[in-house]
C-alpha cells in the first residue's frame, strides 16, 4: 500500500483548529504505513497530542518557526521526499493546505488534487473531486507520487505512538511576523468566535448583516452546505463533514437546522448559540442557548445593540 504522510503546522501563536480529527480520519480510513510530519515552535507542548494518535510522528522543532515560513518548510520536505519512490502527502482541506500543497507539488514535480471529497484504495489510491459547484464528480486515479487536500474526519482512539523531535534550522527567515486580522476574514480553523448562517437566512443578501455582525464580534463567518451549494457564500466557508471541522469558544448558528452533516463539523464548540424559527430543529439539541425566532431579525437587533 502507498505510504501516507500527513503534514501539519503547529504555530503557538495560532490556536489549532482541526488537526486531530483529520489525523483520526487518516488513521481509521487509510491502510498501510502512516506518518505525521509536524513543523512546530513548541514541540514539548504538542507532543502528547500526537503521542496518543497511534501514528508515528516526527516533529521538526525551532523556537523561531512561524506559519509564514513556507520556504524553509518546502525545502525540508523536498529533502525528505525527493528520493522516495512512492508516497501520498495529505494536507487539511483549507486555504493553508491548498496553498501549501500546490507549492509542494510544483517543487516535487508531482500530481496535486485539491478538495478531494472521497477516496478508495485497491492497487492504487483513487479520489473523487466535485466538478465545479455541481453535485457531479470525477474519479481520479493517483500516481505513485501525489499530494492531496481532503476533509477526512474521525474520532481519535488513544493509542501510543512513536514521537521523534528533531531540532530544525531555519535558513530563510524573513523579518516578518504573523498578525491575526481583527475581522471576519480570519481563517475559520483558528477562529475563537464563528457566526454561521444557514438556508434559513433566505438569501445571499441576508449574509451582509451577518458579515457586519462578525466585524463587531471579531468573528469569522461560516456557512452550512445548503448555503454554499446555493452560491451565497464561498465553498471554503462551509462547515461540516464535507469540508471543515471547527472548535471555537462560541459558535452562533443563525438559520441552521442542524443536519448531522453540518453538526459533525462544529459540535465540539465550547458554547453554541442557535437561532431558528423551528422549535423542533435538531440544532437546539446541541445548543447551550436557543432562540426560537427569525434569525435575520436577531442579527439586526444584535447589530443595533453592539
Amino acid at each position: 500500500m502507498t505510504p501516507i504522510y500527513y503534514i501539519q503546522f503547529e504555530d503557538k501563536n495560532i490556536d489549532e483548529g482541526n488537526s486531530i480529527s483529520t489525523l483520526a480520519g487518516i488513521k481509521n480510513n487509510f491502510s498501510g504505513k502512516k506518518e505525521a510530519i509536524v513543523f512546530s515552535n513548541h514541540a514539548n507542548e504538542v507532543k502528547n497530542k500526537y503521542a496518543q494518535s497511534g501514528i508515528k510522528t516526527t516533529i521538526y522543532q525551532n523556537n523561531h518557526y512561524e506559519l509564514i515560513d513556507f520556504a524553509d518548510v518546502l525545502s525540508k520536505l523536498k529533502e525528505l521526499f525527493v528520493n522516495k519512490k512512492e508516497y501520498l502527502v495529505v494536507l487539511d482541506n483549507d486555504n493553508l493546505g491548498d496553498s501549501f500543497g500546490s507549492r509542494l507539488a510544483a517543487l516535487l514535480g508531482t500530481v496535486f488534487v485539491a478538495d478531494a471529497q472521497k477516496f478508495s484504495e485497491d492497487n492504487q489510491v483513487i479520489v473523487d473531486k466535485n466538478i465545479g459547484e455541481t453535485q457531479a464528480f470525477r474519479r481520479i486515479p493517483l500516481e505513485k507520487k501525489a499530494i492531496i487536500t481532503i476533509a477526512c474526519n474521525g474520532v481519535l482512539k488513544k493509542e501510543n505512538s512513536e514521537i521523534n523531535i528533531i531540532d530544525w534550522k531555519i535558513k530563510n527567515k524573513e523579518n516578518s511576523t504573523y498578525i491575526p486580522e481583527e475581522n471576519s476574514t480570519n481563517d475559520l480553523a483558528y477562529a475563537k468566535i464563528i457566526v454561521a448562517g444557514g438556508k434559513g437566512l433566505g438569501s445571499a443578501e441576508s449574509f451582509k448583516p451577518l458579515k457586519k455582525l462578525s466585524g463587531k464580534l471579531n468573528a469569522s463567518v461560516g456557512a452550512s452546505k445548503a448555503v454554499t451549494d446555493q452560491g451565497w457564500v464561498n465553498s471554503k466557508r462551509m462547515i461540516g463533514i464535507s469540508n471543515l471541522t471547527v472548535s471555537p469558544d462560541v459558535y452562533y448558528a443563525f438559520g441552521i437546522s442542524g443536519a448531522v452533516q453540518h453538526t459533525i463539523g462544529m459540535n465540539k464548540s465550547k458554547c453554541i448559540v442557535a437561532v431558528n424559527t423551528d422549535k423542533s430543529a435538531p440544532i437546539f439539541k446541541l445548543a447551550d442557548y436557543g432562540i426560537v425566532g427569525d434569525a435575520n431579525l436577531v442579527i439586526e437587533q444584535l447589530n443595533n445593540l453592539l
